[in-house]
C-alpha cells in the first residue's frame, strides 16, 4: 500500500472553487470513481469532515472517505489520551476533565463557529491568533471572546461590520446528537493545548503545535484508534484487497 499527499498530485479545480487540499481531493475522487469504479482498484481519498456536520454536506463517492470528526487531530482528543498526557507530562496537575468540559471545549467550539462563518464567501478574512486573549483565573481558563472578534474584524479592516458578524455567528447552530469533536478545528485544539501547557509553572515550553501533536500521538492507544469507523473501513478495504492478491501500490 502506498500513501500520497494531495500536494504531490496535480489536480486542477473548477473556476470559482476553493483551491485547497480538501477541494482537490474531492475533485480527484470524482474523476477516479468515474474512471475506475468496478475495476478492482483499491484506493481511498481521505478528507477532513471539516464543517460538514454543520452544513450537512455529503459526497456519495466510493473512493472518498471522511474523518469521523472534524479533522484528524480529533482522533487524539479523548479522555484516555488527555489523561495520559496529564499524568505523564503534567504530573497530574494540569488539564483536568473539568477544565476540558467547562473551558477547553466551549472555547474551541466558539472558535469553530467563527471559522465556519468566515468560510462563507462574503467574509473570507485573514486569520487572527487567539492566544493573547487567553488567561488563567486560578484553575479556570478564560477566553475574551468579544475582544477577539473585535480584533479579528479590526485586523481585516471590517470593524464596521461587527454587528453583522456577531449576528451570523450567533445563528450558527451546533447540531445535537454528535460528538463534540465534530465541531472543533484541529489547529485551534493544538494551539490552545500548547498555550495551556506553556503557561503552567515549571513545565517545558513547546515552540510549535507539531511538538504537542507528537506528545498526543505518544499517548495514544492505537488498538483503540483502529476501532474508529474510518480506520475500520480502511483496514477492512485494504486488508481484503491484500488477501485477494491485488496490488495496492496504485
Amino acid at each position: 500500500m502506498s500513501i500520497f499527499e494531495i500536494s504531490s498530485v496535480n489536480v486542477p479545480t473548477e473556476p470559482g472553487e476553493d483551491n485547497n487540499n480538501r477541494t482537490r481531493l474531492v475533485t480527484l475522487a470524482r474523476e477516479l470513481v468515474m474512471a475506475l469504479q468496478g475495476k478492482g482498484v483499491c484506493l481511498a481519498c481521505i478528507i477532513d469532515s471539516d464543517f460538514d456536520y454543520i452544513s450537512d454536506y455529503s459526497e456519495n463517492n466510493a473512493f472518498l472517505l471522511t474523518t469521523d470528526y472534524a479533522n484528524m487531530e480529533m482522533y487524539f482528543f479523548n479522555s484516555s489520551i488527555m489523561g495520559k498526557l496529564n499524568n505523564q507530562c503534567l504530573a497530574g496537575e494540569g488539564i483536568t476533565s473539568q477544565m476540558i468540559d467547562s473551558c477547553i471545549v466551549p472555547i474551541l467550539q466558539s472558535l469553530f463557529r467563527i471559522r465556519y462563518v468566515n468560510s462563507n464567501p462574503e467574509w473570507q478574512m485573514e486569520d487572527l491568533s487567539f492566544e493573547r486573549l487567553l488567561s488563567f483565573g486560578g484553575s479556570h481558563l478564560d477566553f475574551n471572546y468579544d475582544e477577539y472578534i473585535k480584533r479579528y474584524l479590526n485586523k481585516n479592516k471590517r470593524f464596521s461590520e461587527l454587528v453583522d458578524f456577531h449576528t451570523e455567528i450567533d445563528a450558527v447552530s451546533i447540531p445535537s446528537g454528535f460528538d463534540t469533536r465534530c465541531f472543533i478545528h484541529g489547529h485551534d485544539f493544538l494551539t490552545l493545548l500548547r498555550w495551556v501547557i506553556n503557561n503552567m509553572p515549571g513545565r517545558s515550553k513547546y515552540r510549535d503545535n507539531e511538538l504537542v501533536f507528537i506528545l498526543l500521538k505518544a499517548c495514544a492507544d492505537y488498538t483503540a484508534l483502529a476501532q474508529e469507523k474510518m480506520f475500520t473501513t480502511i483496514i477492512s478495504r485494504f486488508g481484503q484487497e491484500s488477501n485477494n492478491g491485488i496490488d495496492n501500490d496504485h
